[in-house]
């Protein structure tokens, strides 16, 4: 690579000259975007240890001192992150891939050691031996610093909760180069902002977590789930919403259910629907799927039964900006009952690709909202909107009447950078407290990509 990276940044140091990629560097195409955006960075940092990531902060630190603190920063895992912000145009990306260990250090207690560059299909396939699971993201190539940092909405949510209720512990590195270990007994502030907080305190570099261990007696496949997909329409979107929504709620946890909505004209809404049991099929899990085809005008259905590992299996495609979208997203407490009449005039406005919705009830509702940095513990449903990235300046406006019904905005599943953004997914005295963990911890803002308070 070109060591002079910029004239007027400080010069880079031998340590990290190995792990330097330029836009001289033959692999910088490969690694300058995320799955949704291209960026132009004018460094990448891709660590290979902890003590990469360590130089890689302390220089970034040096250049924003010495040059501008408006020279972005971005961290980078997964590179699967619908806010966008793992990738930049002009400043450094710090990529973390290369750290993707899956250690089980307690198979008896479910403990597990990850760290934060693998990917959630990677995790899956390295737990299946043991019959252990985490809930996660229902993408295999997500990375786990991303959803363990801001959530984690899975397949799994309504059997498990949030994939930051099973953190017990985690290694961060701070603005200040130090490592931290944090859990409930140290640094117990650290450990509430970054279940929930995002990257603002620092960089997760590994997380210990308490997998679950979900075993079939007379299944062949080990972590059975048994998929639902039905493809249907209707032409009263109200009356399938509400009846949806009594339909999931009164399901037992083991069922979870996500939609993808969209219209060609006002008159009929298309409905994708994925229903997940976690199980083998038995008498009520075919009960619930028979009950399920009872929603809606049914065109397709299917069931078939795979293992977790498989459902989740990251296909590692490279990255190169190939889904240009923009997402918005809400937490719903309770359904309005106008939202079928707001989301069938949204569905056919210009640019949208789809409305999604999933239920999220029970474990996450257990959860004390001061335990961590995710606001909405009263949360039943999550709702998105899927927009072509070139109407995004009109995403605001379109979304406008659906925002008002939200109670919270899940941070890792929006394209909304904005500070009134931030103030939604942070509200309140959740966001007084993290603005004050900030402070602390990173009182010269080197942290301040992405969702930031």
């Amino acid at each position: 690579m070109n060591n002079d990276v910029n004239a007027t940044w400080p010069k880079l140091p031998v340590a990290l000259k190995k792990i330097a990629i330029d836009p001289t560097s033959d692999d910088y195409e490969l690694m300058c975007s995320n799955y949704f955006v291209t960026g132009r960075p004018k460094l990448i940092l891709r660590a290979t240890t902890e003590r990469d990531v360590i130089a890689s902060i302390q220089y970034v630190k040096k250049i924003r001192e010495n040059v501008s603190h408006s020279i972005p920063f971005s961290f980078r895992s997964g590179g699967h992150g619908i806010s966008m912000a793992s990738v930049n145009d002009g400043g450094i990306i710090l990529d973390i891939s290369q750290l993707n260990s899956v250690t089980v250090t307690d198979a008896e207690q479910g403990l597990v050691q990850v760290q934060a560059g693998a990917v959630w299909g990677d995790v899956a396939e390295a737990l299946r031996p043991f019959n252990l699971i985490i809930s996660s993201g229902d993408f295999g190539d997500t990375g786990v610093g991303g959803l363990a940092t801001g959530g984690g909405i899975g397949l799994l949510v309504r059997r498990l909760g949030l994939t930051i209720d099973h953190i017990v512990s985690a290694r961060l590195v701070t603005a200040d180069g130090e490592i931290r270990v944090t859990d409930h007994q140290k640094y117990p502030d650290l450990f509430w902002g970054i279940r929930g907080g995002n990257s603002q305190l620092g960089m997760v570099t590994a997380f210990t977590f308490k997998a679950s261990k979900l075993v079939e007696e007379k299944s062949d496949i080990s972590l059975p789930f048994t998929v639902q997909t039905i493809e249907s329409q209707t032409s009263n979107l109200t009356k399938f919403i509400q009846q949806w929504q009594s339909w999931i709620t009164h399901a037992s946890s083991k069922m979870s259910s996500n939609l993808m909505l969209t219209a060609e004209n006002r008159n009929t809404v298309h409905i994708n629907a994925s229903n997940f049991w976690a199980g083998s099929i038995n008498s009520d899990a075919k009960a619930l799927f028979k009950s399920a085809l009872s929603l809606s005008e049914v065109n397709k259905h299917q069931l078939e039964t795979k293992s977790y590992a498989e459902l989740v299996k990251a296909p590692h495609i490279p990255h190169s900006g190939q889904q240009p979208v923009f997402v918005k997203n809400i937490l719903l407490d309770a359904m309005n009952p106008n939202i079928g009449d707001i989301i069938s005039k949204i569905l056919v406005s210009p640019g949208i690709i789809g409305i999604e919705m999933r239920a999220i009830d029970g474990p996450l509702n257990t959860i004390n909202a001061d335990e961590t940095a995710w606001h909405d513990r009263k949360a039943k449903v999550f709702l998105a909107m899927w927009l072509q990235k070139d109407t995004a300046p009109h995403a605001k406006e379109l979304f406008g009447p659906l925002q008002d019904l939200g109670t919270g905005v899940y941070s890792s599943y929006s394209s909304d950078l904005s500070i009134e953004e931030s103030q939604r997914i942070w509200p309140e005295e959740t966001g007084r407290k993290l603005r004050k963990l900030i402070t602390k911890y990173d009182p010269q803002h080197l942290f301040n990509q992405g969702h930031y308070w």
